[in-house]
């Protein structure tokens, strides 16, 4: 079994060295915890340090937008070339909910969005293979796919994502206050929860917590992330 490393200083260790081939893990927490540059630091430093090919696919955030974000932290794109894509699906997204808007007044019958999303990377898998995909956001891809029986497509769609035999990594959106359990929490193989915590009157801290992972013997405990001198970086919450 291959293990990819999240390259976070001080958390692989206390995941048996990182993520198991094949997984589909969530990376879940509310706004401000920074899931997607979490999870586009782990696509470049694969890429950068083991030369694992990863593809990002936003649904929101624009590419110049994303990459911006990331150069600004040091990241620069150009220095994993191809090895990581970005894929910018927004434009397609707006295109899909004109479409749907003009359905609603006798126009022909709404485009399929999942479809969409599943065949474009079939494409690029079998084109240009790649070991490692991200996908921002599952909220906002719920909503542009239509998923009207929600356990039963979440039940599809992440069997669609096991059956690409890439590690997966999904952006979840959850709130401040979340405790109620929800259909992707038992259907992933991993979940990686962000939160921000209130520390003192003034403080506020991030912190990362491994709630799951299938086949690793994992530190369930409670760490304070933090992104210094160009890497993220975790200390344990005493």
């Amino acid at each position: 079994m291959r293990y990819f490393k999240t390259y976070i200083r001080g958390f692989d260790e206390e995941i048996e060295g990182g993520i198991p081939q094949g997984h589909v893990v969530l990376l879940a927490g509310p706004p401000g915890t920074m899931k997607s540059s979490l999870a586009y630091s782990i696509l470049y430093n694969n890429a950068l340090h083991d030369g694992v090919s990863g593809v990002f696919v936003t649904m929101e955030q624009e590419r110049e937008s994303l990459e911006f974000q990331v150069g600004k932290m040091g990241m620069e794109p150009q220095k994993v070339g191809e090895k990581v894509r970005i894929q910018d699906l927004s434009r397609i997204r707006r295109g899909v909910e004109e479409l749907r808007g003009a359905a609603r007044f006798g126009s022909p019958a709404e485009k399929p969005w999942l479809d969409v999303l599943k065949r474009h990377l079939e494409d690029v898998k079998a084109t240009e293979d790649f070991s490692l995909l991200v996908l921002d956001s599952l909220p906002v891809l719920e909503i542009i796919s239509g998923l009207r029986e929600r356990r039963v497509g979440l039940f599809h769609f992440f069997g669609w994502l096991k059956s690409l035999k890439v590690t997966s990594f999904v952006i979840s959106e959850v709130s401040p206050d979340h405790q109620a359990v929800r259909d992707e929490d038992f259907l992933a193989d991993g979940i990686l929860s962000l939160t921000m915590d209130r520390v003192g009157e003034l403080d506020v801290y991030r912190r990362i917590r491994c709630v799951k992972m299938r086949g690793v013997n994992h530190n369930p405990g409670i760490f304070t992330i933090e992104f210094r001198d160009g890497a993220f970086h975790v200390t344990r919450v005493i």
